[in-house]
């Protein structure tokens, strides 16, 4: 008899539709998808023969107690109950702990996703970290620390709505413009950290915590913080990790994938948030890449109990670049998306919006139009095949011709 996975997920997204849902049936595993957004991911499983969970299953994802009743419900008796989603790592794992399978500890989850909490666990634990105030609607916004300040929502994700702020006047019309949008969503008011970001990829199976590789990030001009490229162990990656992953262990990060942000000061890195779970945005099938296609199958084999296999790393050279439309518009250009090899470096473009789509710029993740990568695992230089490959997209955003 098969052995049952729970996915639990939100929206469509390329890591579990195209990584872990085809990879845990390849394991062997009978696949149950739960999500609150069952039609949509019905659509793909006809259209796409790629994905093909068992059973697709709706409900409330964000709440642990429906979960719970929707399993048992279907009398399920899962092996694993597993979520690649930032907002549903608590409700995850509290409904693993209630199943007796694999979980992380949903303080943690909860402490990691709320920026807030961040803030406050790194403050009682004496670790590095920064200046930090939380606004509510209604309130004058006023921070008792000096400009620039970063403003963000509390539980945010993808740098929606994350922008530098320079003075008192930028952050009223911040949180003027925000408070429209998200009457009752708190902002969170943090001190400028001053340098370059890093990644931390970590994985671990409660015992062991190992640290398997990083990216050097590069951002768009302030005032806003849009991800444009990467670069896989890059120099600030393997100089700090160490340090990084000391922090991580103090915050209490021990099982599965995690995925940590940190900025390089002058007196060493700052944790700027931690997404517990695998990285996104593409970068989890680069990975995939450089450990021969076991990536997203060690990740479920630690929710399925397995120890973390020490002989586990991730090997070569890989480089990303972010397409970013520059303006609202409607899509135009003749790019598409392919998957093509030159001797040892596998690129890959993935066009992210459809000719003809009508894009409103959010200066965020969202904007993005493609993503770019190589891939080398004997390491090779990856540069000038980057440089190529991104020369030759022409998608962007046209304004519309007013009549």
């Amino acid at each position: 008899m098969k052995s049952t996975i729970i996915i639990v997920t939100h929206v469509v997204n390329d890591a579990v539709t195209h990584g872990f849902v085809p990879t845990a049936k390849a394991m062997g595993l009978e696949v149950i998808l739960i999500t609150d957004h069952r039609l949509s991911h019905l659509r793909l499983s006809e259209n796409d023969p790629g994905f093909s969970p068992d059973e697709i299953l709706e409900c409330d994802v964000f709440n642990p107690l429906e979960l719970i009743e929707t399993i048992t419900g279907k009398g399920l008796k899962p092996s694993a109950i597993f979520s690649n989603s930032d907002h549903l790592q608590t409700s995850t794992a509290i409904c693993a702990q209630f199943f007796g399978v694999p979980a992380k500890d949903w303080k943690v989850t909860l402490k990691a996703k709320n920026k807030h909490l961040t803030r406050q666990v790194l403050s009682e634990k004496r670790l590095p970290n920064v200046a930090s105030q939380l606004l509510y609607s209604g309130s004058v916004p006023a921070v008792d620390f000096p400009f620039p300040v970063v403003a963000k929502p509390k539980e945010g994700v993808a740098s929606i709505d994350v922008q530098r702020c320079n003075s008192q006047n930028e952050l009223e019309r911040y949180c003027e413009h925000f408070w429209q949008k998200h009457p009752a969503t708190p902002v969170l008011v943090e001190a400028l950290l001053q340098g370059p970001l890093m990644t931390v990829e970590t994985l671990g199976d409660g015992e062991k915590l190992t640290v398997v590789g990083g990216f050097d990030v590069e951002l768009s001009e302030p005032p806003f913080f849009i991800e444009t490229a990467a670069t896989f162990n890059g120099p600030n990656s393997s100089q700090f990790r160490n340090e990084c992953i000391k922090q991580l262990q103090a915050f209490g990060i021990g099982f599965g994938a995690c995925h940590s942000e940190f900025i390089i000061t002058q007196s060493g890195p700052v944790l700027v948030e931690i997404n517990y779970r695998s990285i996104g945005d593409g970068r989890e099938f680069l990975l995939d890449n450089l450990s021969q296609g076991k990536w997203f199958s060690t990740i479920l084999n630690l929710h399925l109990g397995s120890e973390l296999d020490t002989a586990f790393q991730l090997n070569g050279s890989a480089k990303v670049h972010y397409v970013v439309a520059d303006q609202s518009g409607i899509i135009e250009g003749t790019s598409t998306s392919f998957l093509t090899r030159e001797d040892d470096i596998v690129i890959q473009q993935q066009v992210l919006k459809q000719v003809g789509e009508n894009l409103a710029q959010s200066f965020s993740n969202k904007d993005y139009l493609a993503r770019i990568s190589v891939v080398s695992p004997s390491g090779e230089n990856l540069e000038p095949t980057l440089q190529k490959t991104i020369s030759q997209f022409n998608l962007k955003a046209a304004s519309e011709v007013a009549a």
